[in-house]
């Protein structure tokens, strides 16, 4: 029992060593061990970095004391308030109220506290970047167009038909004799519209479907959305064509092709002001970058040890 007590006695000065070894310096102030550990817990950048490189997670806390020590030399200043009403937004735009916020943190291993803490940080972040950097970040029409062209691929609109129908439900098990009956009445409604009847008119009278109150309207469809039979029979049809009887699971179909649109690109105009956001924000981080590692460490002695 007194070998056992000794190696114990021993044993805790040496863990102690272990969590204040100090790892690097922010002008003379020392981030140990232990700090990095508690940074991996408590932040998501932590965690997100927390199976990588020792030397990232390091440099990550490095970045967030630096920006810590600017934000104070600026008198930067996020209220209660300001909290609150990142997070109203945050919640607004995930469409979840309090308790579901909390569920989601706790499954991050997060509290509200916590949470609160970093979106202060955030918050301070992206003020810092408005004083020190947004004025001096500018996106060019020039740069949207070039971008549009680079990524069109992206904005293509693929081809689509505006269809309507006339059903004749059947049973998927339907015997023969009912599928003979469903098809006969298929036909004859088809031998009205050939005489001149309105096709929205007849659906609403013939057709068996919800879809007959609004004439059978079924909408826009792009390729692999309509049923197959439906999709193969409208394939090769003109705009204003009605379709010869087509069976499917739901039942006995007449379909009427109402408009076509081919396959096309949105335009520059409807994307032009999504697009400059998106190209103005990364830059917006390209700059940030480069002022924390060019300008902002050359302005405060960061040792790494």
């Amino acid at each position: 029992m007194r070998v056992i007590g000794c190696l114990l006695l021993f044993a805790v000065p040496v863990r102690a060593e272990v969590i204040n070894k100090i790892l690097a310096t922010v002008d003379g102030e020392p981030i140990t061990v232990y700090e990095l550990k508690q940074f991996t817990e408590r932040t998501i950048r932590g965690r997100q970095l927390s199976s990588s490189d020792q030397a990232q997670l390091l440099d990550a806390l490095i970045t967030e004391k630096l920006v810590s020590k600017e934000v104070a030399d600026k008198g930067v200043v996020v209220r209660d308030e300001d909290v609150d009403r990142y997070i109203d937004g945050i919640k607004e735009r995930n469409k979840i109220n309090d308790e579901q916020l909390k569920q989601a943190l706790t499954q991050q291993g997060l509290t509200m506290e916590s949470y609160r803490a970093q979106l202060r940080e955030d918050i301070q972040r992206q003020q810092l970047i408005a004083r020190e950097i947004r004025g001096k970040v500018n996106v060019t029409p020039e740069e949207v167009q070039r971008y549009y062209e680079a990524h069109l691929s992206e904005y293509s609109k693929p081809a689509k038909v505006q269809v309507a129908h006339i059903v004749i439900r059947l049973d998927p098990n339907a015997t023969p004799e009912q599928v003979a009956a469903a098809m006969a009445k298929a036909e004859e409604i088809q031998a009205r519209l050939k005489k001149g009847g309105d096709f929205a008119e007849v659906a609403k009278q013939a057709s068996e479907d919800a879809t007959a109150q609004n004439g059978g309207e079924l909408g826009w469809f792009k390729k692999g959305e309509l049923l197959e039979p439906l999709e193969k029979a409208t394939a090769t049809m003109k705009v204003g064509q009605v379709s010869e009887p087509v069976r499917t699971n739901v039942g006995v179909h007449l379909i009427k092709v109402e408009a076509r649109e081919g396959e096309s690109h949105q335009n520059l105009d409807e994307l032009a002001e999504q697009i400059k956001q998106q190209l103005y924000n990364a830059a917006l981080e390209e700059r940030f970058q480069k002022w924390l590692t060019d300008e902002l460490r050359k302005r405060h002695d960061v040792q790494i040890l």
